[in-house]
């Protein structure tokens, strides 16, 4: 174990043996760090906190922080981080609260960039890219395989499908489902997430399928319920569509408009 001497570490705090802990940091006693981490100086991270192997913590980075919420800062709830994250300076993780499930969860392998804020129960998927000073308010969920451009905001309960795009300075109110790319000052879809779909595997049958998904209910004029029905007409049952089909009837705000 690499623990720098100027780091304060609460002696119940579980530390791996091959992790690396920087000069400054403070780590509280109830938190677990898997094999392999890579803690930067003044790494601070409290509460019930879990991270898994292999994530790389930058410098200033905050875990497992009371959240923002006035009637729930103390909750003694959860952060859960997955593995080979890289969490880059400045980044504030906050826990869960009793009244959202209380757990704040990051996937695996995602990269998250400088100053980017995960409010409390959140839930982010895997491998997505976070951009600079990406927001997140309370109990947003992410899918799988997102972008965000820089300084993009989410309001609370707002979710993002997989494979989706928000572009930077762009504020969500409403879901958007996946594949799509929404832009704007109040978020709107401008069609599919083609270059990211095509980096994550998909073929030019799979991406004509979603152009076609995304023209059905994008485009054709219907209102909700009979343009999902439309989506419907096609679909295979394969996960493709279910992905899309399934987001779309759970959702509570409803979903972006086309812009």
């Amino acid at each position: 174990m690499s623990i720098h001497p100027s780091a304060i570490i609460d002696p119940r705090a579980k530390i791996h043996e091959t992790a690396v802990v920087g000069p400054f940091c403070v780590i509280g006693p109830d938190v677990t760090i898997g094999p392999g981490n890579q803690l930067a100086n003044n790494v601070t991270i409290q509460g019930r906190t879990e991270i898994g192997p292999d994530n790389r913590i930058g410098a200033f980075a905050t875990l497992g922080m009371p959240a923002q919420d006035k009637t729930h800062r103390d909750d003694d709830c959860q952060t859960l981080i997955g593995q080979g994250n890289d969490i880059r300076e400045y980044v504030s993780v906050h826990r869960g609260t009793d009244k959202g499930g209380g757990i704040t969860r990051i996937g695996d392998f995602n990269q998250i960039f400088v100053y980017s804020h995960f409010a409390h129960d959140t839930q982010v998927g895997s491998k997505c890219m976070f951009a600079n000073c990406t927001t997140l308010a309370g109990h947003v969920i992410i899918g799988d395989c997102v972008v965000t451009g820089g300084f993009a905001g989410f309001h609370q309960f707002t979710r993002v499908g997989s494979y989706c795009m928000i572009g930077a300075m762009s504020a969500l109110f409403q879901d958007a489902p996946p594949y799509v790319i929404c832009t704007g000052p109040r978020a709107q879809a401008k069609g599919i997430n083609l270059i990211g779909l095509q980096r994550n595997g998909f073929d030019e049958t799979q991406t004509d399928l979603v152009q076609e998904v995304y023209n059905r209910y994008f485009c054709s004029g219907l209102i909700p319920a009979k343009a999902l029905a439309a989506v419907e007409e096609i679909s295979d049952n394969s996960e493709l569509f279910t992905r899309f089909i399934d987001f779309v009837k759970t959702s509570k705000r409803g979903l972006v408009t086309r812009g």
